[in-house]
């Protein structure tokens, strides 16, 4: 179960093995109980609008815009995918984890994919780690995961768009805009 919640003075609570991936910053906040197990993909819009939800990152897979430990709020109202660039929290294809990565293409774009082009289907996005597979090392993790390795993403494991951090204090603000060009 997750709970969103607009309160963003909350302080993360952990929650232990869920893989390194994104979490509820606050799974006690006060508010609606969201379900959303793998076969339910998007919460209700009536829950949806009821405010931003919390995550903390517990990956490196972001760096160096996003840390390992940053809190991070999430517009879950979005219903289509955002301008490439942006910064997406969904749910892998795989395994239903959450997860937090960069839209590099959207629906009706060509994306490289090994020896030639991929085109996307109009409900599908291209979403990639900003660190290689050096820097995550250094950190302590393995390689990225990103569409490289599970292809596109479907709009329905769309969470939602990571726009602020308010935590830590000294990374307070909004998220950066476009990474380097690998």
């Amino acid at each position: 179960m997750t709970t969103p919640g607009p309160d963003p003075s909350t302080p993360a609570s952990p929650i232990p093995g869920d893989g390194g991936a994104p979490r509820e910053a606050d799974p006690g906040a006060p508010g609606p109980a969201v379900n959303l197990a793998p076969d339910v993909h998007r919460p209700p819009l009536s829950e949806s609008i009821r405010g931003p939800w919390r995550i903390v990152v517990e990956e490196a897979s972001m760096l160096p815009a996003i840390h390992p430990g940053d809190w991070l709020l999430v517009d879950p109202t979005v219903t289509r995918w955002p301008r490439r660039g942006s910064i997406v929290v969904f749910r892998e294809p795989e395994t239903g984890t959450l997860s937090i990565k960069r839209v590099a293409g959207r629906p009706g774009d060509w994306v490289p994919f090994e020896e030639g082009y991929l085109h996307l289907g109009p409900q599908e996005a291209w979403l990639l780690s900003d660190a290689d597979e050096a820097t995550t090392a250094a950190n302590g993790f393995g390689a990225p995961l990103d569409s490289r390795r599970y292809g596109p993403v479907l709009l329905e494991h769309l969470v939602g768009r990571a726009w602020f951090r308010y935590g830590p204090a000294e990374r307070f603000g909004l998220l950066p805009g476009r990474p380097r060009v690998r």
